[in-house]
């Protein structure tokens, strides 16, 4: 029994947490006060002291002690992890700033705390005029290209700000950032490839089958709506500018990513967004939380966004970064794990859709991690709620030090903007009912205290400075406003929904002597059905482990498998070709160098780097019948680790002397390990009977590798493959 003065926050069958107490199986954590914390352990105590705050800070209090105690921590952690030179570190075990970690914190509400190390990290992540995309798997960008995320810090900065030369520093800045994404990227689809966002260690995530390469030409719901808001934020500057026709030209390309977000993502049958489609267009069932919740907010779900959050697979202690979890990894670190900036960004969905209910859940995973560790960690294990179980960690983490933030700014009071108005619509659930008040609040000219009463999301009265007023205030109010909130409680809160449960996937199908008239896998543990696809297409779907099909019509055919049951699904399986003879060549590279000297292939491979002798190779020349084609190249990359660096080659590949598009290069193997092969992405060619050449050049478009140097591989045949 709770003491009867303490007020219960939250309790399931995991913790409960009240006004200043976390109670677990084996862990305590109490407030004295709100200057110190006691955690107590299998009879281990730990004190952890929570410094009163800098003169001139933002401040938050409430009566809720718990509330107060862990605004103030984390303020405390911002400020920690400002550097001597103005910029923050990503957290106590990172020495660097990354692209996505100071968007995300921004977004959060990091701005608003310091201001001026938000724009000094920000810009710090430009160089040559566009944003610089952090580490990832394979060598960086393209293979990752959510380094846009940065057009969510910079807008919040902004909101909060007004400063128009800003905007004239960050408009170039994604103007040109965008545009080299469209430079290397296919035109025959909005959409962007790449990895899904900060999910970037590809055996965490990915089916165990998918290269580097496969990754760079997949298509993640994430990093798209990342890029539908990064031009939605680059029209509303232009038009913040009165540049109206530039900002409408963005708002045109925004259009069409979400016409073609819930045409590729949006399932009807599982009423949920995929979290990946493949290369050649297979769904990946799972949810991603932050895609899901970002799409939410950035206004993309639009009907959707009830279903979608509601069909988020849950765990006890939080939300995963994605569900159902990849059986066969038992590690945690994006898999089976609980970020508390992502979980931030559910509880800000929530609040979107007037929802205290959802928010509950998430404000109380926040507040348990930071109680449970005495710190903002990264992440913790979605299964247990411990952080010493993932495989990498950091206290004070940026991001989820911003995220228990934006719970205050953006969850509990409401922080909005909408057009030329700073807006409250706060979201605190019956459980929080209470007093809660920021103080010394900056926003453009004005200085604001606030107070919130109660509890809900309906506003029953609003005073400022003393006289009725309004939720709605122009942002181009000046001076000191006291502003108080008296919340309309309602009766009766709906209870808990009934998440569905967060549990490993099935696992890949393993394919068994297939033959080109009858598929054949061996059978999958849970599974009740299997779907079949072909180049991309939903074939059939069987209870057995066979499934007849025709012969290749009339050319190459790939099939993949999925594995399902009522409530679960596996990852696709690996592809299996099926050709007809003759539909696959392969062409041998003959000649290197540039206009001036050419020299002959040795051995049938080339080394390829930024020198005039390896600026261009070419292949044998081939007689082909009209159709269409797949273009791959056999490479070794071993520049760097296979999910790691920033040093993803880059080569344009010429056919008939002609451009046809920027194939990435990624790496595939460990550094050093020059003699593993495999192949880049395809490359589609709709080609005419005749003779055809083939060409690999060193050019303009390819020397921006994320890197900038380092542009090198090894490279052997092209292989040819017709298709239908």
């Amino acid at each position: 029994m709770a003491d009867a003065k303490e007020q219960v926050l939250f309790e399931n069958e995991a913790y409960k947490l009240t006004d200043s107490k976390l109670i677990q199986a084996d862990l305590t954590a109490e407030l004295e006060g709100i200057g110190k914390l006691v955690i107590t352990r299998k009879g281990e105590r730990r004190e952890v002291c929570i410094p009163a705050l800098p003169a001139g800070c933002v401040g938050m209090r409430s009566n809720l002690p718990v509330l107060t105690a862990m605004y103030n921590l984390a303020v405390h952690e911002l400020h920690a992890n400002v550097q001597p030179d103005g910029r923050m570190l990503a957290g106590a075990n990172w020495s660097t700033v990354w692209t996505r970690d100071i968007a995300y914190a921004a977004t959060l509400g990091a701005g608003i705390v310091a201001p001026e190390a938000v724009r000094a990290s920000l810009m710090s992540r430009v160089k040559d005029g566009v944003v610089m995309q952090d580490t990832g798997t394979g060598g960086g960008w393209p293979i990752s290209t959510d380094r846009v995320a940065w057009a969510m810090g910079a807008w919040s900065l902004y909101q909060a700000e007004g400063d128009p030369k800003w905007l004239e520093y960050c408009i170039p800045v994604l103007q040109a950032t965008l545009a080299q994404d469209d430079g290397i990227m296919p035109a025959r689809t909005p959409l962007r490839s790449g990895e899904t966002s900060f999910i970037d260690w590809r055996e965490q995530s990915y089916p165990d089958w998918m290269t580097p390469a496969d990754i760079g030409a997949s298509y993640a719901f994430g990093t798209n709506v990342l890029h539908y808001t990064a031009n939605l934020i680059v029209a509303r500057m232009l038009t913040e500018l009165e540049r109206t026709d530039e900002a409408a030209a963005y708002s045109r390309r925004a259009e069409a990513l979400d016409e073609a977000i819930e045409q590729t993502f949006w399932s009807k049958a599982n009423n949920q967004y995929s979290m990946m489609r493949t290369p050649d267009g297979c769904p990946d069932d799972r949810t991603d939380a932050l895609a899901n919740a970002l799409a939410v907010i950035s206004g993309l779900a639009g009907d959707h966004a009830e279903r979608a959050m509601n069909g988020l697979r849950r765990s006890p202690w939080g939300t995963p970064v994605f569900a159902p979890y990849k059986s066969g990894t038992p590690e945690a670190y994006h898999n089976r794990a609980v970020w508390p900036f992502e979980e931030a960004f559910v509880l800000l969905a929530h609040a979107e859709l007037r929802d205290p209910v959802g928010a509950r859940f998430s404000m109380a995973s926040i507040l348990r991690a930071a109680m449970a560790f005495g710190t903002n960690k990264e992440n913790f294990r979605a299964e247990t709620g411990e952080a010493a179980e993932t495989l990498q960690n950091s206290d004070r983490q940026l991001w989820s030090v911003a995220g228990m933030l934006g719970l205050f700014y953006y969850g509990l009071f409401g922080i909005q903007y909408e057009h030329d108005n700073l807006v409250f619509a706060p979201c605190v659930p019956r459980s929080f009912a209470g007093s809660h008040w920021l103080t010394n609040l900056h926003i453009r000219d004005m200085v604001l205290t606030v107070r919130i009463n109660g509890y809900g999301t309906d506003i029953c009265s609003v005073r400022i400075n003393g006289k009725a007023g309004s939720p709605i205030i122009p942002l181009d109010t000046t001076g000191n406003l006291q502003i108080e909130i008296e919340l309309m409680p309602v009766d009766d809160e709906e209870p808990e929904p009934d998440y569905p449960k967060a549990q490993e996937d099935l696992p890949e199908p393993e394919w068994d002597a297939p033959t080109p008239g009858r598929l054949s896998w061996l059978p999958v543990p849970g599974a009740t059905e299997y779907y079949i696809f072909a180049n991309g297409k939903a074939l059939g779907a069987t209870p057995e482990c066979s499934f007849a099909v025709s012969r290749p019509a009339p050319f190459c055919t790939e099939y993949r498998l999925q594995a399902v049951n009522r409530s679960n699904a596996s990852n696709l399986s690996r592809p299996w070709v099926s050709c007809e003879p003759g539909a696959r060549i392969l062409l041998q590279p003959t000649l290197i160098g540039n206009d001036e000297a050419e020299y002959e292939v040795e051995n049938r491979q080339a080394w390829l780097d930024t020198r005039p002798c390896t600026e261009r190779l070419r292949y044998e020349s081939v007689t082909l019948a009209a159709g269409t084609y797949e273009l791959r190249i056999q490479y070794s990359n071993a520049t760097a680790a296979l999910s790691d660096g920033d040093t993803c080659a880059l080569r344009e590949l010429l056919v008939d002397g002609e451009p046809a598009g920027i194939i990435p290069l990624p790496h595939n193997t460990n550094a050093g390990n020059w003699e593993c092969y495999s192949l880049t992405a395809a490359v589609p060619l709709a080609l005419k009977s005749g003779r055809h050449t083939f060409e690999l050049r060193y050019t303009p478009a390819t020397c921006a590798n994320a890197n900038g140097r380092l542009n090198q591989c090894m490279v052997r045949a092209i292989e040819l493959t017709r298709r239908a």
